[in-house]
């Protein structure tokens, strides 16, 4: 006679399957967003235009990513978050498709601009849906490994892509995306059911106002998402410039500094593999801490200009390893700030973040202009380390009594 499966069995069986089918949801969702960037050059000769121009795509994504996200939140709280996740993975595929057979650059512009507005009802709404599932305690650990995921879908939308567009020409890179996004509509569709429990309603503007009044109503809200637009432009603020300052120091080109920013990818998927190690060990009252400290490290290192190039890279993966560190703690708290209006409550998040995202080179050129290079990169290295420590006396983390709870 075979054992009986235990519950608590059960639910891990059960999150793993969860991390899985949404894990490959957000993988199509990266592997659009960074399957341009190798390929401006291509696209800027077979269309007659300037890199600028054609990099202007990179932007149009980003903007519409991040705008699309207030209007998402709520329809997801509305109508399901399955059901969004699944319409918005079938657009993609339309959307990606299209683009594969754009007769012109403004066609081609466009339909970059709603793939964005697609693409960012996939992972913010996913990771809502994690919490839906996944208790406090499980969360943190759950998101985890669904970041992994994500990481590898970003990394390979932009090693890929290159490769692809070699065999196959730029338009093959667009058909393999809406591939990949077909795939994960068909493992969504197939493995994953709406909860019996969930209560639905229209969407209506009503609705909306009514998610983000209950969003709000926790005084939480207001000062996670201020912590989130900080990180995000003190981190973001950094890549834009990179390049430019390892061509300055060293005269290394655009791959060997692609190479150095992937450090940052490395850093992630460490943390994402041993998320549950972190946790226990750490816990989430000071992980933002030793995150703010490691990338205060990193950024403090590569700021001394007599080191050799390449040491930026394992300074780059600490830096990564460091923010994973404080934003996988920043994304568990979010996902518990509204649990009526989950969904629109981790969309402001991710609205946040990428609105630190467009401010941070902004607030780096000036301080690039002010304090030279050493001087800018070490402003932002101080100002990362003191927002670790200020970031759990601001904001008590959820989950840090379990998290020290014996097993």
């Amino acid at each position: 006679m075979s054992e009986p499966v235990s519950p608590a069995a059960s639910a891990e069986t059960s999150l793993r399957t969860l991390v899985l089918v949404l894990g490959a949801c957000g993988f199509a969702s990266t592997f659009t967003m960074r399957l341009i960037d190798p390929l401006v050059p291509t696209l800027a000769d077979h269309f007659g235009r300037s890199i600028a121009q054609v990099a202007v795509m990179a932007t149009a994504f980003s903007f519409s990513y991040a705008f699309g996200q207030p209007i998402l939140g709520p329809i997801a709280d509305a109508v399901g978050k399955v059901r969004t996740i699944g319409t918005c993975l079938a657009l993609l595929v339309l959307l990606s498709a299209a683009c594969s057979f754009a007769p012109s650059f403004e066609t081609l512009l466009v339909l970059r601009a709603a793939s964005g507005i697609v693409a960012g009802g996939i992972i913010p709404i996913a990771m809502a849906a994690i919490g839906d599932r996944a208790t406090m305690a499980q969360r943190q650990i759950t998101l985890g490994r669904f970041t992994v995921i994500m990481i590898f879908g970003q990394m390979a939308g932009a090693a890929c892509s290159g490769v692809i567009a070699e065999y196959l020409g730029w338009r093959g890179v667009f058909l393999m995306a809406a591939g990949i996004a077909a795939l994960a509509f068909l493992m969504l569709t197939l493995t994953m059911r709406p909860r019996a429990d969930a209560v639905r309603r229209r969407p209506t503007l009503g609705g909306a106002i009514a998610s983000y009044a209950a969003v709000f109503s926790n005084p939480r809200s207001k000062l996670l998402y201020a912590l989130v637009i900080t990180e995000g432009s003190l981190i973001f603020g950094m890549p834009p410039f990179v390049a430019a300052i390892l061509q300055e120091r060293a005269g290394i080109g655009p791959s060997l500094a692609g190479l150095v920013i992937a450090g940052t990818g490395i850093g992630g998927l460490i943390y994402g593999l041993s998320t549950r190690i972190l946790v226990d060990r750490i816990g989430p009252a000071r992980m933002p801490i030793v995150g703010g400290v490691l990338m205060a490290i990193g950024y403090g290192l590569f700021a001394l200009p007599f080191l050799p190039w390449w040491t930026a890279i394992p300074f780059f993966v600490v830096n990564g390893f460091g923010f994973f560190l404080m934003h996988g703690t920043f994304q568990a708290q979010a996902t518990e700030l509204a649990p009526g209006a989950r969904g629109s409550a981790v969309s402001l998040f991710a609205c946040s973040l990428f609105a630190g995202h467009a401010l941070g080179p902004v607030l780096m050129g000036t301080a690039l202009h002010m304090l030279g290079t050493t001087g800018a990169v070490s402003l932002f290295a101080v100002g990362i380390g003191l927002l670790g420590f200020a970031a759990p006396r601001i904001l008590p983390m959820l989950g840090a009594a379990e998290a020290q709870r014996p097993r």
